[in-house]
């Protein structure tokens, strides 16, 4: 990492030994130089800050010029922070817009700010939560609130013409981010803006104005987390400084705003995005500038944003949850996909995506998700990662995780030289002239040729969670037969899901901040087009006639990308590859996806509520630690409570070995003894020869005592083991016979009993059977049908797809015709108004010819009188004479 300058804040100046040479033509011993450089920018600074009365706390005593130098320091000097002894120490990272770098962060201390520069975001996320657990060791079992804003500047309306305007935005008066400088187009109508904003107050005061005025597009994306606890928001709109201007004769109008937007806090909280046109209530400065600096009344900004703030309990109460999400969430993810919309989808795979790095399972998750993604598409592979399912948002909010230094190192020079280029690609003749037509095919033939060389030509930066995920599909479709889905598989996720889009839409993919001018836009689309015909092995075809040109070149690159994709799945190969060294915060990241997941499944019918059982359950005993007005989902009382573990029988202490059941019925005292010995003479087995019961007392028996005689123990005999009580009378035999004879009695009727229930029993498995093979038929016959409708239905999807993709390529050409024909109107209005100039010279040209000719007539005509009276002179002379 080069050495980078000391920022000056919080009172204390820190400066970079090294000299600076002058860039604006300052001499030497005239405030030139880093010195001239800080004191002309605090001078600045002074100025604004006493105009505007904003709070420069924070990295606002910047300047409005700190995006042009290097402001950071090396972070390695972050080692010798003490954050121990200041509880009040503040890490956050820093907007590339204020510093114009990079993955900065900033320090703020009682005492003083420090700021300092990483090469990537996972470099600063990781030095970011090292100092934090440096200042707060225990912050993971500690419950905290985590605030973020996310925030889309889109346009203005009705500035003043012919400027370039900045905004900047504050949260308590701190800057913490500005847009990029851009001028505003041409006059448009005035329009009525009620119905765009969502609200009246867009369209109150505006009445009377029949002028229209200018346009301004940004299109910028600000996500600021980690924000201090916050009350206001606003955003200031600046006039930017003229770059033809000399430094000492700028307009002092450029420090002050010259209107604020401010945001109420309570109407963007939550998940969804607001998005209204908000009025620009003009600033005037005491005895300030002239009218035509100042805007008027009708002045809007259009923003979209959402803030959120977040309760994270200790990571301990995420215990169980987390531990349900690691084992099962290709279960909970089949269950919840049917019954989410596309932006739940989206919040859903982003979410467990983070968590899953975390925990160190997001690979697994990815190739179970690709490996289902290919069995639910069968053979129709052209949609494979095309659809709006969890798996293709979640391989995009992965490839955006792990991929980000790969994409700024295969990119980012690419976007930012074409960004500051100014060579046209337009190839198709209805929008450009034939004579620049060979030109722009040769210009674009050259980009192109660039964005593939630097794709193809693999280097140590390619993520290798990426490699291994990549490797585990293409096995898996070898394993099935279906090699060439596993290459569709990485070109659809590499090339559609995250090279083509950065190189669409760089700004999205953290390449830039600016949104592309038109005639750039245009490259990046056509680029964009030609990188994602080559990945699929494609060419051009009747739809886009004027592209025929660079089939050569595709047919050229075929056998480079072909190798690419073989070099990235291959799990032996030789390169060293960049593994994901960020940190993901892992009980925020369970927070969001608990809060996610209860604002899905709360307005769900119970029914289905109860199909994702045990995750609702998981979910409330989370929801209990953040109070009562928190959010739960209902569920049902079978699911309300966990069922224990043993359930223990009704009156258990009448049933337990100490009660004897005998003893609770009335026994007869004289054949107590008798019909014992008969019990135990049945209980015993015939080979273990009799003995005493050691658990009974014996009693000795007297010569008075009424034996039992022979026909009670027949009648004892007949009566225990004659199940029909039928009397039956014969000779005694022997015991060993007598019980030879029941054994056999008995084993007879059980036999009998035995067989008149497996009888019963075989005719109702036969019924059954009989059911089973008609529920049989008709889930075949079901099965069957719903086979062929959604054969149907993804045939019909197909078409749809290709009939949305069509419209949507419809569009792109209607939106660049507007946009094309927007430029020629203004070009034409140009002319209109340099046309009507002329024609007012040429009318008064016309007025003082008219003049002039009047003259001329009158002095002709005094010229002819003198003539007519000389004449008439010189005639009475010769006369005369």
């Amino acid at each position: 990492m080069g050495f980078r300058r000391w920022i000056v804040c919080g009172g204390a100046l820190e400066l970079n030994p090294d000299p600076v040479v002058p860039t604006s033509g300052v001499k030497k011993g005239q405030d030139g130089g880093v010195k001239g450089m800080i004191k002309r920018r605090l001078q600045i600074d002074e100025k604004r800050k006493s105009n505007t009365q904003l709070n420069t706390a924070g990295l606002s005593s910047v300047g409005r010029f700190g995006s042009r130098e290097s402001l950071s320091i090396p972070v390695s000097a972050a080692n010798s922070l003490d954050l121990s002894a200041d509880q009040t120490t503040i890490i956050r990272p820093v907007h590339s817009s204020i510093l114009g770098e990079k993955y900065c962060f900033q320090v703020i201390n009682s005492e003083n700010i420090h700021c300092f520069g990483c090469t990537s975001a996972a470099e600063r996320d990781r030095w970011i939560e090292d100092l934090r657990r440096a200042a707060h060791p225990n912050k993971d079992n500690c419950e905290r609130t985590e605030n973020s804003l996310s925030l889309w500047v889109n346009e203005a309306k009705d500035l003043p013409p012919k400027k370039r305007y900045y905004c900047e935005i504050h949260l308590d008066g701190t800057l913490y981010a500005r847009t990029s400088s851009r001028a505003v187009g041409k006059s448009a109508p005035r329009s009525n803006h009620s119905g765009d904003g969502g609200s009246g107050a867009s369209g109150a005061g505006h009445g009377g104005g029949g002028v229209g005025g200018c346009q301004l597009f940004w299109g910028e994306f600000f996500e600021l987390d980690n924000l201090p606890p916050v009350t206001q928001i606003t955003l200031h709109l600046f006039r930017d400084e003229d770059p033809k201007k000399k430094r000492y004769s700028r307009d002092d109008s450029i420090m002050h705003p010259l209107g604020s937007v401010a945001l109420v806090l309570a109407d963007i909280k939550g998940r969804a995005y607001q998005e209204k046109w908000y009025p620009i209530i003009p600033y005037k400065p005491p005895g300030t500038s002239t009218a035509k600096d100042q805007i008027g009344p009708q002045a809007l900004l259009r923003v979209k944003a959402k803030f959120q703030n977040l309760k994270v309990l200790p990571i301990e109460r995420y215990k169980e949850f987390a531990e349900h999400v690691t084992v099962d969430y290709v279960g909970m993810c089949s269950s919840l996909e049917p019954l989410l919309n596309v932006r739940e989808r989206e919040e859903l795979a982003g979410a467990l995506v983070h968590v899953l790095q975390s925990i160190g399972k997001a690979k697994e998750f990815l190739i179970d998700l690709g490996s289902a993604e290919v069995e639910r598409l069968g053979e129709n592979e052209a949609l494979i990662f095309r659809e709006n399912t969890l798996a293709t948002k979640a391989i995009d909010e992965y490839m955006k995780l792990v991929g980000q230094k790969y994409l700024i190192d295969t990119l980012g020079d690419f976007i930012v030289r074409l960004y500051n280029g100014s060579e046209s690609c337009e190839v198709d003749p209805q929008k450009c002239s034939a004579s620049d037509l060979p030109i722009n095919q040769r210009h674009l033939k050259e980009t192109c040729g660039e964005v593939v060389k630097r794709i193809t030509d693999m280097h140590d930066s390619f993520p290798a969670e990426l490699n291994e995920i990549f490797s585990s599909w293409v096995s898996n479709c070898e394993e099935r037969g279906q090699t060439d889905i596993g290459h569709r598989l990485i070109s659809s996720s590499l090339f559609l899901r995250f090279l083509c889009p950065a190189i669409l839409s760089p700004s999205l993919f953290g390449l830039t901040q600016a949104y592309p001018e038109p005639s750039t836009l245009r490259t990046l689309t056509l680029s964009a087009k030609v990188i994602q015909n080559l990945a699929n092995f494609t060419l051009f075809g009747e739809k886009e006639e004027y592209m025929f040109f660079m089939n050569e070149f595709l047919e050229q690159h075929w056998e480079p990308m072909r190798g690419f994709l073989q070099r990235v799945s291959n799990p032996e190969i030789e390169i060293a590859m960049a593994r994901f060294d960020g940190y993901v915060d892992l009980p925020l990241r369970l927070a969001v996806l608990h809060n996610l997941l209860v604002d899905i499944i709360s307005p769900m019918k119970q029914d289905t509520i109860d199909s994702l059982h045990p995750l609702p359950l998981i979910l409330n005993q989370i929801t209990e630690f953040h109070g009562q007005d928190a959010q739960r989902i209902p569920v049902s009382s079978g699911y309300g409570v966990p069922k224990p573990l043993y359930v223990p029988p009704r009156e258990l202490s009448k049933y337990t070995p100490l009660h004897n059941s005998m003893q609770q019925l009335p026994v007869d005292s004289k054949t107590s003894q008798a019909k014992e010995r008969q019990r135990n003479q049945v209980k015993r087995a015939l080979s273990v020869p009799n003995r005493r019961n050691q658990h009974q007392v014996v009693r000795k028996q007297t010569s008075n005592e009424d034996l039992p005689t022979q026909c009670q123990d027949e009648k004892q005999f007949l009566t225990i083991s004659s199940p029909d009580n039928v009397k039956i009378k014969r000779p005694k035999p022997v015991p060993w016979i007598e019980k030879d004879e029941q054994n056999e009695l008995r084993q007879r009727t059980n036999q009998e009993e035995e067989q008149t229930s497996i009888d019963r029993h075989a005719q109702e498995l036969a019924t059954l059977r009989l059911g089973v093979e008609k529920v049989s038929e008709r889930e075949l016959e079901a099965e069957n049908r719903l086979e062929d409708f959604i054969a149907l239905s993804q045939k019909q999807n197909a078409q749809l797809q290709a009939e949305v993709q069509e419209l949507r390529n419809l569009l792109a050409v209607r939106e660049e015709q507007l946009a094309s024909t927007t430029f020629r109107l203004g070009v034409i209005e140009e002319e209109r108004e340099e046309d009507e100039r002329k024609l007012n010279v040429a009318v008064a040209a016309v007025e003082r010819l008219n003049v002039l000719e009047e003259q001329i007539a009158g002095l002709l005509k005094d010229v002819h009188q003198l003539n007519s009276v000389n004449g008439d002179g010189m005639k009475k002379a010769y006369i005369n004479s």
